[in-house]
């Protein structure tokens, strides 16, 4: 597994697209996603369809990684860490989500 890069002072800028896809103007190219004060952190992840991403869950209420449009969809209970694999998934731009917070958001690029 690739080792995970520290998220330290990250102004990531995500976006809609006029197509109403997510995009992402500076991905962070990480394999760890924390999940505190219900926002994914870094906001826009760029990783490989080989990568496995940490799912890292700092909040005290359980979180879904839901990567829209593919079979992604990962519980991390509170205070938990868990692994999502990208395996498979065709390159592009997904738009993630917390099915418990829909406002909790994230933009995942695979390359």
């Amino acid at each position: 597994m690739v080792a995970a890069v520290a998220l330290v002072g990250l102004g990531v800028a995500c976006s809609t697209g006029s197509s109403g896809a997510a995009t992402c103007d500076t991905p962070t190219k990480t394999t760890e996603v924390d999940m505190q004060n219900i926002e994914f952190t870094p906001a826009c992840v760029s990783a490989t369809a080989n990568d496995t991403l940490s799912l890292v869950n700092k909040d005290s209420t359980p979180h879904t990684f839901t990567v829209k449009g593919t079979s992604v969809n990962v519980t991390i209970d509170s205070g938990q860490t868990s692994t999502a694999s990208l395996t498979g998934i065709a390159p592009g731009t997904y738009s993630v989500t917390c099915q418990f917070h829909p406002a909790m958001t994230e933009t995942l690029q695979i390359t």
